[in-house]
């Protein structure tokens, strides 16, 4: 193997390449307390930020930090040294896959990115595909985001007000609306799970809204795996205004433990049943208003059938989506 920390002094760095014409800086870098073999990505913009600390892969024997001397540097730091070859092959692999992005906020997600992957690898990603109901959960945010929020706002409006993947209260957050979304079995219950009793708190002078949609596993072929769907709404991306827009999208599934390198083609879903719903203050809830505040991690169901009168038509809620749009 090449050992390109060989020649360097700790402290000291050395260009990942002679070349002048690449659209970026790497070095090769030793730091100084253990003598750990390290690369540095220079950040030249001033207008680009380092994610957080927990935003960067959990790799072991890896770190990833930001450290300042002439230029502020992203830091990946080896630190056990009998794995010099296997961290000379990564640093290779994410340095020209981020060499070949000329806008430095978009390479740096690129790097980033490619690093998140090497850690779904090294953590044997693939054989830890998501369950059945964590498919159909996704599945129906994503169902929503192409075809009810993308064509009124756009690929980056609805990709950033996205918050499923996050944890958050609500699937989608906007200004003046939210948007849970909740998926059923065919010929289930007819009931909708709320996980908390923040879920259906509705915020001062927004709108809420359900969607539920019926999800079930099929052979047709207009059904989709898990991989289409997600291949669909990243392709838009792509061919956006935006194309950074993408890198947020793969964060998000990331988060949510999706990982394109999967192969999720053995499932394949169908959408059998959509309707809406608004919540309004006369809404069968239990929200944080209205129970003790020494009460939390409150879960209910809500029978479908006891509230027809809130649903609304599908007309009528991208009527209202093409009002909020500007």
């Amino acid at each position: 193997m090449t050992d390109p920390w060989a020649r360097i002094k700790p402290n000291k760095r050395f260009p990942y390449s002679e070349n002048e014409n690449l659209n970026h800086d790497f070095y090769w870098y030793v730091e100084q307390k253990n003598n750990n073999p390290c690369i540095l990505f220079k950040i030249k913009n001033e207008s680009t930020n380092l994610p957080l600390r927990n935003k960067f892969p959990k790799i072991n024997y890896i770190n990833f930090y930001p450290i300042n001397q002439d230029y502020k540097f992203l830091c990946v730091e080896l630190l056990d040294k009998k794995y010099k070859d296997l961290f000379y092959v990564y640093a290779q692999d994410i340095i020209s896959s981020s060499l070949v992005e000329k806008n430095e906020k978009v390479a740096l997600n690129i790097f980033i990115k490619k690093a998140w992957r090497w850690q779904y690898l090294l953590q044997k990603g693939r054989e830890n595909k998501l369950r059945d109901e964590k498919q159909k959960g996704l599945i129906g945010e994503l169902l929503f985001l192409n075809d009810y929020l993308i064509p009124y706002f756009g690929e980056k409006t609805s990709v950033d007000n996205w918050f499923g993947p996050l944890k958050s209260s609500k699937d989608f957050e906007f200004p003046t609306f939210q948007v849970e979304v909740k998926t059923k079995r065919a010929n289930a219950k007819p009931t909708i799970k709320i996980s908390s009793e923040n879920q259906l708190d509705i915020i001062p002078k927004t709108r809420l809204f359900i969607a539920v949609f019926g999800i079930v596993k099929s052979e047709n072929e207009k059904a989709q795996s898990l991989n289409d769907w997600c291949n669909k709404i990243g392709g838009l991306l792509l061919e956006s205004n935006d194309p950074s827009s993408m890198d947020v999208f793969t964060n998000k599934l990331i988060e949510v433990g999706y990982n394109d390198q999967q192969d999720y083609s053995d499932e394949r879903w169908e959408i059998d049943e959509i309707c809406f719903y608004e919540v309004d203050d006369t809404f069968p809830t239990i929200t944080s208003r209205k129970i003790s505040s020494a009460l939390t991690d409150v879960s209910y169901s809500i029978f479908m059938n006891q509230i027809d009168k809130y649903e609304i038509s599908k007309e009528n809620l991208l009527l209202f989506l093409n009002g909020t749009n500007t």
